[in-house]
């Protein structure tokens, strides 16, 4: 886990996802923790995440008001003053 803490603050979305798919592997359930150190890793590097909300659905994972707040950060179909000027 302290390994992807690492690579989510440098937003190395690959290596984060490497480490997340191991511990699946190694037997681990996805917890809370691994989905938002996921995400963190999402927002550092300012990329959208498809599909993340589905795959902590699938994990019966529920998001708090913190991770709910990250998640609205890496929504790729979000609302931005841009969007809507083009419109």
């Amino acid at each position: 886990m302290a390994i992807m803490d690492e690579y989510a603050k440098r937003g190395d979305i690959h290596n984060t996802e490497k480490m997340f798919l191991r511990l699946k592997w190694a037997g681990y359930d996805a917890r809370f923790r691994q989905f938002q150190a996921l995400i963190q890793a999402y927002v550092n590097a300012k990329t959208p995440a498809y599909g993340i909300r589905e795959r902590m659905k699938a994990d019966n994972i529920f998001p708090n008001r913190a991770l709910a707040a990250q998640l609205t950060q890496v929504d790729a179909f979000r609302k931005t003053a841009a969007s809507e000027l083009l419109d």
